[in-house]
């Protein structure tokens, strides 16, 4: 049993860093989101952009101009022209959609899919350690099943928990990142690389750091090979973790192969291995991940694209006897019809799927009304067969064009979801011989295997406005969840965690970017807070009084803070007429209020409620976190410094689960350098 936490440390963390940051953000004003990416454009033949322009007289980083290209035009094109399955929902705060491409991936300051994820609003970390150890995140306290991962149009189906462990998801060959951040779930969708105009493409990324911290990513993409195209990528992170006492390895590589079918077709292969190390802390210690996929994508009629494909995962382990459960290989296959013109824009998806634990088929339909001057609506509707229960759920978007400057929005959704689950291995049974006597020795399995899918009613509403004003933005929204059971994420980090009854919260979210004198410089954040507890006892009114517990519907969700927030000073500008030298600065702070856990607090329930009669479940808390950072990017023409330094005032307790320490300190530098061969 994880024990009970300490109180939370409060000396400059809480009273005078929380202070400041308070005095801070009065300051502000309102908060701001970090700047989302424009949506990514179709990946057909763009123009090879010319990063090497010749030099002017006020530019002293241009280059000399090359010769002119003698090549055939008609042999720098791509071999494959492959047509993209388009988006319905525009990005945006107002529709909850965040998105980056690939120069946005580049110019962040995160080194692994989660640390990308961090910078949406309300975004909880949930990290089991440092690099290699199991890590996803949550939104507005979604759990199993409403984090949902997709590469290419195709689900990472989980294979150690009720959701995908991002750990084992790198930003390799990622051309685009897409979140959709609902109030049922989130979904994370990677597009990948394919061809990068009509040249090779290479990408380097290496950095080294603190706790013998390193990074390599080694990115590569061919126009013309074997007939088609093709693009692969080799990653791994490793570090020596908290004090230097938790080695971690986190490694991938990933191969894609496009070949045209017909001037309307293309053939697409995509194979990834990933694998981690955690050196005993979780089981299984040692495992890998291997997702296949074949598909094919049609340019059916303009505007109308159509994909089928077949996928498969497996998890394999070095030492099965470590790992309680049955790493069963799951398949999928399905179709998807995408259409996009100018006022209408829609996606079905169809796919059936086998294995334990997981839905048998499922149907997903999206569709978005563009209404020019006035505005935006947009509709999903999914429906899941599960063994013997069907489950459907809705969500509906609308949202208003800038009057002066001021445009509104609204989101509501309601319906049902299932919990996927890893089926478990039916204890052991075996026969040991030990100086003469016989001894039978039973395996046990993980008390809280789920048996069977489990499904929750869940809906939610938001509502809001937006405010911009040439480079000023000011958001806010009002937040309603209501579900009847919180998930775990069934990951090693709470798989022996108990599901919590849930309830209803009312929330607000506030955000928004400040330009500040000189050019560059801006104010930027982002807020969000709940009307509930972050702790399991009530606070006395008066000096004699002793803490009760809180009552069941006042009781604190789980992977719920109270209050999060992030706010930064930030620069950024492009100099030379060339756009040669671009700068990048952030000097911030991340945190939250303490978060509930999914696990029995059994010396408080002991002290406090056990002359109750009904049992209850009250849950461990994890303490107050917080995080000063700061990074610097500079990147010359193709080439990209960097530095960047989390929690750099050395608070020792941040941690997201109990006894699960995360670094008190790192800084890492390294560089990455585009090259266009």
């Amino acid at each position: 049993m994880i024990p009970t936490p300490t109180a939370p440390e409060r000396g400059f963390s809480l009273r005078g860093a929380r202070a400041g940051l308070i005095l801070f953000l009065l300051g502000l004003g309102a908060f701001a989101p970090p700047a989302a990416g424009q949506v990514v454009p179709p990946d057909t033949i763009p123009p090879v952009p010319d990063t090497i322009p010749p030099p002017t007289p006020d530019d002293t980083l241009g280059l000399q101009e090359l010769p002119g290209d003698t090549i055939n035009p008609e042999d720098t094109l791509p071999a494959v022209q492959l047509p993209s399955l388009g988006t319905t929902v525009p990005a945006g705060w107002h529709t909850g959609v965040w998105t980056w491409d690939r120069d946005e991936i580049l110019a962040s300051k995160a080194l692994t899919l989660a640390e990308l994820l961090e910078g949406i609003p309300g975004t909880a970390p949930l990290r089991g350690g440092d690099f290699g150890m199991p890590v996803t995140v949550s939104a507005f306290g979604a759990g199993g099943g409403r984090i949902r991962v997709f590469r290419n149009g195709i689900e990472l189906l989980p294979h150690e928990g009720s959701l995908t462990d991002l750990g084992r998801v790198g930003l390799g060959g990622a051309r685009s990142v897409r979140v959709v951040r609902a109030l049922g779930e989130m979904r994370i969708e990677v597009e990948s690389i394919l061809v990068e105009g009509g040249r090779p493409y290479t990408l380097i990324e290496a950095g080294t750091g603190d706790l013998n911290s390193n990074v390599f990513r080694g990115t590569f993409s061919h126009p013309r090979a074997l007939g088609g195209a093709v693009a692969f990528t080799m990653e791994r992170v490793d570090t020596r973790g908290p004090r230097g006492q938790e080695p971690g390895i986190a490694q991938g590589a990933w191969i894609r192969y496009a070949r045209n079918l017909t001037s309307r077709g293309a053939f697409l292969l995509d194979f990834s291995s990933s694998a981690s190390d955690r050196d005993q802390v979780y089981y299984p210690q040692k495992a890998s991940r291997s997702d296949l996929s074949l598909h094919t994508r049609w340019d059916i009629l303009p505007g109308l694209v159509g994909d089928v494909y077949y996928a498969s995962s497996s998890l394999s382990t070095e030492k099965p006897d470590t790992f309680a459960f049955d790493p069963q290989a799951r398949k999928q296959y399905g179709a998807t019809v995408s259409y996009d013109s100018e006022r209408i824009r829609g996606l079905a998806k169809y796919r059936k799927l086998s294995g334990e634990g997981v839905p048998k088929s499922s149907a997903h339909l999206e569709a978005t009304g563009l209404l020019g001057r006035y505005g935006g609506v947009a509709g999903e509707l999914t429906r899941e067969s599960w063994e013997g229960k069907s489950v459907s759920r809705h969500r509906l978007r609308a949202w208003t064009t800038p009057v002066w400057g001021l445009s509104l929005f609204a989101e509501t959704g309601s319906g049902e979801w299932g919990l996927p689950y890893l089926p478990a291995v039916p204890p052991a049974v075996r026969d040991s011989v030990g100086e003469g006597e016989e001894t039978v020795t039973v395996v046990d399995t993980f008390a809280a295997v789920i048996s069977g899918p489990r499904f929750a009613e869940h809906k939610g509403s938001r509502y809001g406005a937006e405010f911009r004003w040439r480079r000023f933005e000011l958001s806010g929204a009002l937040l309603k969840i209501e579900s009847d059971s919180l998930f775990t994420t069934g990951l090693s980090t709470d798989r022996d965690g108990v599901t919590q009854a849930g309830g209803s919260r009312d929330g607000f979210e506030v955000a928004a970017r400040i330009p500040l004198y000189p050019k560059g410089f801006s104010l930027v954040g982002w807020w969000q807070k709940w009307d509930q507890a972050d702790d399991v006892l009530t606070e006395p009114q008066d000096t004699t009084g002793s803490p009760e517990l809180l009552s069941d519907l006042d009781m604190p969700w789980r992977y719920l803070p109270r209050e999060s927030y992030q706010a930064s000073l930030s620069f950024h500008n492009t100099f030379y007429p060339t756009g040669n030298l671009e700068v990048w600065f952030d000097l911030g702070v991340r945190g939250r209020e303490p978060m509930a856990l999914p696990f029995q607090n059994e010396e408080v329930w002991a002290e406090y409620g056990a002359g109750e009669e009904d049992p209850r479940f009250v849950p461990t808390v994890s303490p107050f976190y917080q995080s000063w950072f700061v990074r610097l990017q500079i990147r010359i023409v193709t080439v990209r410094v960097f530095f960047m330094w989390d929690n750099f005032l050395v608070r020792q307790s941040n941690q997201d689960f109990i006894d699960r320490l995360l670094p008190a300190t790192r800084s890492m530098y390294g560089v990455r350098w585009t090259l266009w061969n």
